[in-house]
């Protein structure tokens, strides 16, 4: 079984469904803590003039640091999805298949949130979805291991416990992987291969990569754009050792 694990995203990139779709398992990481102006609370979009915008959610601060990812709760979420559901009006209307898409994405700017987590994982199962990933989500909470476990030794304590033998890591792990340790609990280490594709965005003469799987969704509609997504998930190699 190859397992793969990150933290919850909003409107994840390319990239992360790339290695969801390559494991038989994603574990999301729902007990560490929230790390600040990351893809966790903000991802890029395009305006309909080529320029990139951060949109990003907020949350109440106070005691956060302290606190579990699944325990974070949202700040001004009403005014957040009105202003991010008017910036895909706005700046995506002009894009072929905004229609198909934003009728997909809509429920998420009315739903009642209260913790930043029902959001996060609201877009990963709609990117899910559209994207037609079957890998099996299953929650760190969920887990029984030894939570003391920290950076590298977390990674391969959640991997022990859903009893994987290959662990598909992202190449910006490679710095603190204690990979002669997961050797001896029988853990394969393995490095994701993934070079973002290009495909056309509004009538831009430069391609604008890693932004928000949504951006390619507008653009080329659910059906081309998994078509891209998984035949770019074989093409090259699944793995790096």
């Amino acid at each position: 079984m190859v397992t793969a694990i990150h933290q919850p995203h909003y409107f994840p990139w390319l990239g992360y469904l790339d290695k969801m779709a390559k494991a038989g398992q994603f574990i999301i990481l729902d007990e560490v803590q929230l790390t600040d102006r990351s893809p966790m609370v903000r991802n890029k979009f395009l305006t309909f003039s080529g320029a990139e915008e951060m949109l990003s959610l907020s949350v109440k601060k106070k005691g956060y640091r302290d606190k579990k990812t699944r325990d974070i709760e949202l700040f001004d979420i009403e005014n957040i999805q009105k202003r991010h559901k008017r910036f895909f009006e706005l700046n995506y209307k002009k894009a072929e298949f905004f229609d198909e898409i934003m009728e997909a994405v809509c429920p998420i700017f009315e739903r009642p949130y209260s913790k930043l987590i029902e959001i996060q994982m609201d877009t990963v199962f709609l990117m899910r979805e559209l994207f037609g990933i079957k890998t099996e989500i299953i929650y760190q909470s969920q887990l029984q291991y030894d939570r003391e476990n920290k950076k590298s030794g977390l990674i391969q304590a959640i991997c022990s416990a859903v009893g994987t033998d290959i662990y598909l890591s992202g190449n910006g792990a490679r710095k603190y992987m204690d990979v002669p340790e997961f050797k001896k609990a029988g853990i394969e280490v393995v490095y994701q291969d993934f070079t973002y594709p290009v495909y056309r965005q509004f009538d831009l003469e430069a391609f604008v990569p890693n932004l928000s799987a949504l951006d390619i969704l507008f653009h080329l509609g659910a059906e081309e754009a998994k078509c891209i997504f998984w035949e770019n998930v074989r093409k090259g190699k699944e793995f790096q050792g």
